[in-house]
């Protein structure tokens, strides 16, 4: 067995040691909480408490299975945890035995989400949507759905809460989901949602709940502040006999309200458990105390936490640098040149990432990092030229530059509703003969049938546009197919649909650069190629590569230098989030995370002025407003206001702390060095 007073600090051990009843285990970034949760099970172990009746939940089977084998380990015994899993797997293990009290039989089926996007499509064949507009898919009916059974919400109350754009779709959508609920139940299976949900109304039974709650004389939670109230009402049940309930988190790092997550979970805990303890694990085994300072010095402006102040044993580095640059491109190549002064300096690629808050803030950087063959992986989603609705968008312009497009035209037209293989091949074969772009509009009609035909028109209506438009530069092409028709698509299609149109506009931004669709398609075939020549030479690549990733996907993961980019005024905080009911702390929550990824070298950057040419202002984000002076290595960048003069020489005034320079119209400054 460990030596539990010599392998963990005074914090640690005081959880480890003192964790019976309910208690509550603050656990700052990097303070080790899997430490504290593997070091508790082996103490109870070692207390005689039988693997039976101890149960771990965690949110992901790798994280179950890493804690079970560190236990393993710890005490020397190969004996398993029954009862360690996520809420999915212990929920279903516990309703093979009972599912006839709820009306499935015991070799019930598991749904996968692509099971249940079936089921709801098919529910929803017949459906359609008002005033010409797409219907939701069966993807976005099914993160409707499920949004609302998991936060436990009527689903007209989820639509004016998340999804306003199909509000008047309310009953259509109700209707919906009663009958993808009797479709699961006349089949016999279950879906994710419906583990939990059904688990939960076994628990509700009193003599149910009764064998469990007693089995259970140590209740162990994971990530406690990434629970939504479904998955918080069951351990309540589970702890309710021996009240040895023990749930450990941060919320500090709770950025999960997209999924339902609740952060009242942990921050009412004490209101739900009167004689709760509560421990809070501060000192930080990742960070220097200077990033750790930062961290602190930004979460402070939360109103709804528990406050903590992390404390570190690792000597002192340097302060977070902050370094505004003109527009996207000069924050691009000063990422790019400082990545590669640290490659040069000897830090190992995987020591390095760069953050950002949404995916089309890294499309700049992208470009930079492939011109200067710096390979790199990225997380939380495709590269931008891999992108579906990127990869859609360029197939319009294509067919614009070139009719005879097989693939572009094929990718269109399946886009659309009732076109299927076998007509878009028709389509395909039929603009052969054509000699004008106008010569289009009429062929469908002649070749399809009805339901097609409906497709055929919602093509014609970005067709129109784009004939309308056909002369102007790429950019602004590409601007008038995403003020079409393809913006609905997007949002009956996808739940992201606003991060994907910010995407495009992206698209757009990096195609001001050409005046020419022909070479601007080019460039955006040479990039796309670059990607691919990666992604297959990677099982033979045993190259290291830096990292690009969301900050969402970052959470738990920590690197030798950070780079946390865009950190602009309307690029982080996100927009949309600044909409959401408490959007701005859980966005706050988020750069705090972003922060805490740090181990040694923090970079903060944010471009001054926005668009393709850096043609108007945006300024720093809020949050970097909020940061307290001496904690930045040149606090004094952030100290300039701007403002607009009535000046017929200049447009704007970039208004530093010492002097006033003046931009006019047609012109830019690329570097802020040049103040």
């Amino acid at each position: 067995m460990p030596d539990f007073f010599s392998e963990l600090n005074p914090e640690q051990l005081d959880v480890v040691v003192n964790g019976n009843g309910p208690c509550l285990v603050l656990a700052g970034a990097g303070s080790g909480k899997t430490r504290v949760i593997t070091y508790r099970v082996a103490y109870l172990l070692e207390q005689g408490i039988n693997p039976e009746n101890i149960l771990l939940v965690t949110f992901t089977n790798k994280a179950a299975g890493e804690m079970v084998a560190r236990v393993q380990k710890l005490t020397g015994n190969e004996k398993k945890l029954p009862w360690a899993g996520t809420f999915h797997h212990i929920a279903y293990k516990i309703l093979r035995f009972h599912a006839p009290l709820l009306g499935f039989t015991q070799n019930f089926t598991i749904l996968d989400s692509d099971d249940s996007e079936s089921l709801i499509k098919m529910c929803a064949k017949g459906y359609k949507g008002e005033g010409g507009r797409k219907f939701p898919s069966a993807s976005v009916l099914h993160n409707i759905i499920s949004y609302a059974r998991n936060a436990e919400m009527p689903l007209r109350e989820v639509l004016d809460y998340k999804y306003e754009n199909f509000i008047e779709l309310g009953g259509e959508i109700e209707a919906i989901a009663d009958e993808y609920s009797r479709k699961k139940k006349e089949a016999n299976a279950m879906d994710f949602d419906d583990l939990l949900v059904n688990f939960l109304l076994l628990l509700n039974h009193p003599d149910t709940c009764a064998i469990y709650a007693k089995k259970f004389q140590y209740v162990l939670v994971d990530e406690y502040q990434d629970t939504n109230k479904i998955q918080a009402s069951i351990i309540d049940r589970l702890a309710s006999t021996h009240k040895n309930l023990l749930v450990v988190g941060d919320d500090a790092q709770s950025i999960y309200s997209f999924r339902a997550a609740q952060i009242e979970n942990i921050l009412k805990f004490e209101e739900k458990y009167r004689d709760a303890k509560v421990f809070r694990l501060e000192t930080n085994y990742r960070s220097s105390q200077e990033i750790l300072d930062l961290a602190n010095n930004v979460i402070s402006n939360n109103t709804k936490q528990y406050k903590k102040v992390l404390k570190t044993l690792e000597s002192s580095g340097v302060r977070p640098e902050l370094h505004p640059r003109m527009d996207q491109i000069a924050e691009a190549q000063f990422i790019t040149e400082k990545i590669q002064g640290l490659l040069d300096d000897g830090v190992p690629p995987k020591e390095i990432a760069v953050l950002f808050r949404a995916a089309h803030h890294s499309q700049m950087l992208e470009m930079q990092l492939m011109r200067a063959g710096i390979s790199y992986d990225y997380r939380g989603g495709l590269r931008f030229f891999e992108r579906a609705h990127i990869k859609d968008i360029l197939s319009y312009l294509r067919v614009m530059n070139n009719l005879a497009d097989t693939a572009a035209w094929l990718r269109i037209l399946m886009h659309e509703e009732g076109i299927g293989p076998a007509g878009a091949q028709k389509i395909i074969e039929a603009i052969k003969s054509a000699e004008t772009h106008e010569q289009v509009k009429s062929i469908g009609f002649n070749i399809l049938g009805e339901r097609a035909k409906e497709g055929w028109n919602n093509f014609l209506k970005v067709w129109d546009e784009l004939l309308k438009n056909k002369k102007k530069e790429p950019a602004e092409m590409i601007r008038v197919i995403l003020g079409s028709v393809y913006s609905e698509y997007l949002e009956s299609e996808y739940m992201d649909a606003e991060e994907r149109m910010r995407d495009l506009e992206q698209l757009a931004v990096f195609a001001e650069k050409y005046g020419d669709t022909e070479q601007f398609l080019a460039e955006a075939a040479l990039q796309e190629s670059f990607n691919l020549r990666g992604d297959i030479s990677k099982k033979n690549n045993t190259q290291e590569k830096i990292i690009l990733s969301t900050i969402h996907q970052a959470k738990g993961l920590e690197w030798h230098s950070v780079f946390l980019i865009n950190l602009s005024s309307g690029g982080f905080p996100n927009d949309r989030a600044m909409r959401e009911r408490d959007g701005l702390e859980e966005e706050r929550r988020l750069f705090y995370v972003a922060i805490t990824r740090a181990k040694r070298n923090l970079t903060l950057t944010y471009p001054m002025a926005s668009g393709g040419a850096g043609d108007f202002l945006s300024g720093p984000s809020l949050f970097l407003s909020e940061i307290s002076e001496g904690l930045l290595n040149d606090h004094s960048l952030l100290n300039y206001n701007t403002t607009v003069l009535d000046d017929e020489d200049a447009d704007v005034h970039y208004i530093p702390e010492d002097r006033p320079i003046k931009i006019k119209p047609g012109s830019f400054l690329r570097d802020v060095d040049d103040f």
